[in-house]
């Protein structure tokens, strides 16, 4: 019966090895061991059909003579490195093996190991015969036999599964997270297509290697065969993508040229492994070969070139790469193409993945260092941010400072102008009529109160009003109320509460309270009248304030400039607002409005 060993440690061997390497050869449909008068020739292993009877198929004898010292005591065991698609084995004549039903070959990658009773052995000459079902389009082929103690064959039977199944697997799983990393890197950052090309190479690698996971697959050997075919030439094809982009060139032309190949590999494929076996199947299958030979040795060549350009380690490490690449590649496809040797599994499994560490540790490093470098910089720019901002922080306490400073030297300004231009020119007219004789005391008196309240008037523009009407209007009618009192004059007040005035500023509530000044003087001079009304309100659109002062005095007609209407007009214009008077025979309207924005 066949016995896979499990994985164990290596155990160091007791007993001697015999490699047998030579062999009789046979084509026989007999289930049974053919019998010495059968037509035996010598033949070497490895041997492989396609090449030693390339148009022959079914089964065949392997008859191999060695000989054995001594009396066998312990279990021995037969190992095989390559026995496919199906064999079975005898020791003197008598089943000792199968490495799976005849009825049921398979592309089995996996040594095969035979465990041999001491019964079957005996001192010198011996005969192992091994069966062979050839099937057509299949890897036909049978290695050298090691034969020895159990306990020998075991490690070299470990050895051999590690070289051709458990790193094969690692292998294809690396290939697989290396490929969906660098795959999620690039959807995040669709603009770097290399990270994209090299995700999809190392993708596609890991699906050439079903029979290394599955041993009995979903799909037939054909269909099973061609996308292990086309998976590897299109993951070549990526690959030579990557290393253009990587090299940080732009060949149009080349790139086109290589997706017209990679997509008419489909159909080439479909009929080289259709008709394997027929000399236009296996010449189609030589030359797709070949011209995946020649793209890998491309790829190899632009990294080795773009690598000079690059530190020294990354240089080493990709060149020493590409090397070991475009080498065992070529060494794979001349061995098993062209001298299609018997034991045929050696580098093919392994043969990107110096490789693919590199160039996964080499764009991993550089986004890591793209990314210290980008900390680096934000760093260095918060701190160029922040000493601006101190810097501007400082600027604008300055410029605050010189505006207060300004506003302060413009508003001592407007204050000596006003009191110059009002308090000032009132006391120097009054001082002359007084000098001259020609004022009265009640003229002197008049003169000076008007003085004080044009003085009172500057210093309650200087109060904060927020831009509100309503302090502004209390304040005159504190100062107004006891003088239209004395004449008997009686005062309505319909001031209500109104949105704020933004051309409230300092100066232009002294032009408000200049105008609403002149019209009480008017009012307290020549209307004649007994009663005085001041209202407030907002126009119908909301888009204006006004203040309304109505009296019931004998009114006014023809040119009123004499009465300072004209300043108060201009003053009107400098607030942005508007000034109009209507009189009659009945009384006198004036009518201020302002805008609310």
């Amino acid at each position: 019966m066949l016995g896979l060993l499990p994985l164990q440690a290596w155990a160091a061997p007791h007993d001697p090895v015999q490699v047998l390497d030579t062999a009789d050869f046979v084509l026989s449909d007999a289930p049974e061991p053919p019998p010495d008068s059968a037509p035996w020739r010598a033949i070497a292993l490895p041997d492989n059909w396609d090449v030693s009877r390339p148009d022959t198929w079914g089964y065949g004898w392997y008859r191999i003579r060695f000989e054995w010292q001594a009396q066998p005591e312990q279990l021995y065991a037969a190992l095989l490195p390559a026995l496919s698609p199906a064999g079975a084995i005898y020791v003197n004549g008598a089943y000792a093996g199968q490495s799976r039903p005849f009825a049921a070959p398979n592309d089995s990658i996996h040594p095969q190991v035979f465990t041999i009773a001491p019964s079957l052995l005996h001192p010198g000459a011996n005969t192992l015969l091994l069966r062979l079902r050839a099937v057509k389009g299949w890897h036909n082929s049978v290695s050298p036999v090691s034969i020895g103690g159990y306990d020998a064959i075991r490690p070299k039977y470990e050895r051999r599964y590690l070289l051709q199944v458990t790193g094969p697997q690692f292998v294809s799983v690396l290939s697989v997270l290396i490929g969906l990393f660098m795959l999620t890197f690039w959807l995040r950052r669709p603009h770097d297509a290399m990270f994209g090309y090299f995700g999809l190479s190392a993708v596609l690698w890991s699906l050439t290697m079903p029979y290394y996971f599955v041993d009995e697959p979903p799909l037939s050997h054909l269909y099973w065969d061609m996308l292990s075919f086309i998976s590897s030439d299109w993951a070549d094809v990526f690959a030579l993508f990557f290393a253009i982009r990587f090299a940080g060139w732009r060949w149009r032309r080349a790139e086109r040229g290589l997706l017209i190949y990679a997509v008419l590999l489909v159909p080439a494929a479909i009929v080289g492994d259709s008709f394997a076996g027929e000399w236009y199947g296996d010449g189609l299958i030589s030359v797709l070969y070949t011209a995946d030979l020649g793209v890998i040795l491309c790829f190899a060549g632009v990294l080795i070139v773009a690598a000079q350009r690059r530190q020294t380690v990354e240089r080493v490490v990709l060149t020493a790469g590409a090397v070991f690449e475009g080498a065992t590649a070529a060494y794979e496809v001349i061995t098993i193409q062209f001298l299609q040797s018997g034991d045929i599994y050696r580098f093919y499994p392994y043969y990107p993945l110096p490789l693919y560490l590199a160039i996964a540790w080499i764009l991993l490093d550089q986004f890591v260092r793209s990314l210290n470098e980008y900390e680096k910089l934000n760093v260095e720019l918060e701190e160029r941010v922040a000493q601006k901002g101190t810097e501007l922080e400082q600027n604008y306490l300055r410029i605050r400072q010189m505006e207060q400073e300004r506003a302060v030297i413009g508003e001592r300004a407007r204050i000596m102008s006003d009191m110059h231009d009002g308090v000032g020119g009132q006391l120097i007219s009054t001082l002359s009529l007084v000098e001259a004789g020609k004022a009265s005391s009640d003229e002197v008196a008049a003169a000076l109160r008007e003085c004080i309240d044009d003085l009172r008037l500057t210093i309650d523009s200087l109060e904060p009003t927020e831009h509100d009407l309503l302090p502004v209007l209390g304040n005159l009618r504190y100062r107004l109320d006891r003088r239209l009192k004395a004449q008997g004059i009686d005062l309505d007040w319909r001031v209500m509460e109104m949105p704020k005035l933004a051309c409230l500023t300092p100066q232009n509530v002294l032009h408000v309270l200049r105008i609403l000044q002149e019209a009480f003087t008017n009012v307290l001079k020549h209307a004649r009248a007994s009663e005085v009304s001041v209202e407030t309100g907002v126009d119908a659109p909301g888009r204006h304030a006004f203040i309304r002062i109505r009296d019931n005095g004998a009114g006014f007609a023809g040119d009123y400039r004499g009465y300072g209407l004209g300043n108060m007009q201009r003053r009107a214009k400098i607030i942005g607002g508007d000034l109009a008077i209507e009189s009659s025979p009945s009384g006198t309207t004036l009518s201020l409005t302002m805008p609310l924005d």
